[in-house]
């Protein structure tokens, strides 16, 4: 495809000493050709010393590398290819640079054109147009073979037109960027630019073009297909003989590979020191083992310890509401507060916040890039903040499901590989953490776990007799019989409470029902239940049951639960059982226990003085015993009471007496 240079030829030849800090051509038997100004005044040597001379007068170390690598390219006809070599300076001293190499196929083989930079070595302050002095046998149209042909991208613009634009582009440049000649001559070269460019860095190319200064920088530009790529652009200005800015010539190399090499190792180095970083806050967990009491104690050191790393902005730990979606937060540190209201804000309404994602799969979360665009409300908060990646870890042990623990970096690609899998250890060590407290506080305290349900079920009758009514039916005592069945007293209150007795006596798993007592908007009714009634459901987990009440359409339940007992397989069994119920809330709780002396204390205060007295002597008497040693009658006449007043005091004290052992809210 043939290239239009417009303009004058003068500048073209001087192409080759115009590039970074130094250019060399080679024939393909390893003899210099051409060498440019910058590459004389690098090594401090005439160009009489090299033109013609084997390239090991140049590089005794590198010149087999670079010669093997030309004939490589010209085999495989692929782009051009860089190699590190050690050049010999005139005072005998070497001088590290990398070498950019290219080919350029001819009837006698081809010519090696050799781009060199030297780390640290600024570009000249300007290139004044000249010959390329080579020897005799490589004339013009070799050297502009070779700039045409070259790997190497290359470019000229014209700064004495409007907007600067290129006037020239070799193969070089069509291979790297993707664009034809035809598409890029006439443009201003920023359509290599994109949505990720750096503004700063075109801010600074753009003031070299303005102060006709040379430039080098590292700049991130995109093909024409869209795929970026890192460019290493090198642009030098260049005058014609009376001094006047004719053009800016620029060299181009893709520094992809490199950069994610360095931004591989830049990352394992941040990981390491997040590695060093997660491994304190495990010492301090472990050492605050010792002397902190209490759940909370332990998840405000997580969060503290966390934010006083190096390699986090902060954390927070949050306790899941499972009844209503939203998250309570329990210990926050270096997080603002404000952003974490709107995560969980974000969370409550149901977006895919890695807190959520955490608490719905039970699994750690890592988002390495947030972004408002795919993140919505809260990404964009973060973004705003500076956070760039963000992870959730479920805090749990064992069967026990307790937090989520949330922490931000400002590292982008933060939380993967290994500390992907630190973070996720970390919440274990956590959750043993928690979990140790919790028991030692459940042995001392009689520590319970309450898990509140709604029992929803369209089809039961009793529970659609309370949607539109007054109907309240209270489940107060269950006693089971045999097998899976069950007698319990169910009190019932409402206008409507005879439909709740009739609704019971529909029942087909109802085999008995009996009118207990009644007043004015209350019955207390006797069912027998011939299948396990839904209370009797939480018995084999020894589980206790508080509250057992249908209102509103609706059936709440209310119950204690051992600490150790697996939370997980109780819900699974409810919801099994009642595919629509919901768990509410479930909390930690101290149940409270009595002693004897405190349970005789109590019954003290309950009986009265008679009816003490009447307990104490049947019970001495052996009016309990069977057959009985004494009778009623004798036991009175014994206190000096008719009989009647005995069985009265008797009864009573008894009632009381069974009340304060089997009545639940005693």
């Amino acid at each position: 495809m043939s290239r239009q240079f417009n303009g004058d030829a003068g500048p073209y030849e001087g192409l080759v000493r115009a590039m970074g800090s130094g250019c060399f051509t080679l024939d393909d038997k390893g003899v210099v050709r051409g060498v440019s100004d910058g590459l004389c005044e690098l090594l401090g040597r005439e160009r009489e010393e090299l033109v013609g001379e084997p390239l090991s007068s140049m590089t005794e170390s590198g010149a087999s590398a670079i010669v093997e690598l030309a004939a490589t390219l010209r085999d495989s006809g692929e782009s051009t290819d860089v190699v590190s070599v050690d050049l010999v300076t005139g005072t005998g001293e070497t001088v590290q640079v990398e070498c950019w190499v290219g080919v350029v196929p001819d009837t006698e083989g081809y010519t090696a054109v050799c781009a060199v930079g030297a780390e640290g070595n600024e570009p000249s302050e300007h290139v004044d147009v000249g010959d390329l002095d080579v020897a005799g046998d490589v004339d013009q149209s070799v050297r502009t073979r070779a700039l045409e042909k070259a790997s190497i991208a290359l470019c000229l613009s014209d700064p004495t037109r409007p907007d600067n634009p290129l006037v020239w582009v070799n193969e070089g440049f069509e291979k790297m960027t993707g664009y034809d000649a035809e598409e890029a001559i006439g443009e201003n070269c920023r359509f290599l630019q994109g949505e990720e460019t750096d503004p700063e860095k075109v801010a600074e190319l753009r003031g070299a073009i303005e102060d006709e200064e040379p430039i080098s920088l590292e700049l991130l530009n995109y093909r024409k297909d869209g795929m970026p790529f890192w460019n290493q652009v090198d642009v030098v200005p260049i005058y014609d003989d009376d001094g006047e800015l004719v053009h800016f010539l620029g060299s181009q190399s893709d520094i992809t590979e490199r950069k994610e090499h360095e931004q591989d190792l830049r990352q394992q180095r941040e990981q390491l020191v997040a590695l060093n970083g997660l491994n304190r806050v495990v010492r301090n967990i472990n050492s605050g083992l010792v002397s902190l009491s209490t759940r909370d104690e332990i998840e405000s050191l997580v969060c503290r310890s966390l934010a006083e790393s190096d390699s986090y902005v902060g954390a927070w730990i949050g306790e899941a509401n499972r009844g209503d979606g939203t998250v309570t937060v329990r210990a926050c540190e270096g997080v603002e507060q404000s952003f974490v209201d709107t995560e969980t804000e974000a969370t409550a309404a149901g977006d895919d916040t890695p807190t959520k994602l955490a608490l719905d799969t039970r699994e750690l979360q890592a988002v390495s890039a947030i972004s408002g665009e795919r993140h919505g409300g809260w990404g964009e908060e973060a973004e705003r903040r500076g956070y760039h990646a963000a992870v959730a870890i479920p805090i749990g042990f064992q069967q026990f499901q307790y937090d989520v623990l949330t922490i931000y970096a400002d590292r982008p690609r933060a939380f993967s590989g290994q500390e992907r899998d630190a973070v996720a250890e970390l919440g274990q060590i956590v959750g043993h953490a928690i979990n140790a407290i919790e028991r030692k506080e459940a042995l001392l305290n009689n520590v319970v776990t309450e898990l509140e349900f709604d029992l929803r079920d369209g089809v039961d009758p009793l529970i659609a007799a309370t949607a539109d009514s007054d109907l309240v039916v209270e489940f107060d005592h269950t006693v089971p019989t045999r097998d899976d069945a069950a007698v319990q007293f169910v009190r019932i209150t409402g206008e409507a409470a005879d439909d709740a007795v009739d609704v019971f006596e529909g029942l087909d798993e109802v085999d008995h029902v009996r009118l207990v007592g009644e007043r004015e908007g209350e019955r207390m009714v006797e069912v027998r239940w011939t299948e396990e009634p839904a209370t009797l459901m939480f018995a084999e987990y020894g589980g206790y049951v508080t509250e057992a009440t249908i209102e509103d359409g609706s059936f709440r339940v209310v119950v204690e639960l051992p600490h150790e007992v697996n939370v997980r397989e109780v819900i699974d069994v409810v919801q099994g059982r009642f595919p629509d119920s919901e768990l509410v809330a479930q909390r930690s709780t101290t149940r409270s226990v009595q002693t004897l002396k405190e349970f005789r204390s109590a019954i003290g205060d309950r009986l009265t003085e008679k009816q003490r007295s009447a307990l104490e002597a049947a019970y001495a008497a052996g009016y309990f015993s069977w057959p009985r040693e004494s009778t009623g009658e004798e036991i009175a006449e014994a206190l000096g009471v008719s009989p009647p007043t005995f069985h009265q005091h008797l009864r009573l004290g008894l009632e009381e007496l069974l009340s304060a052992s089997l009545d639940q809210s005693s």
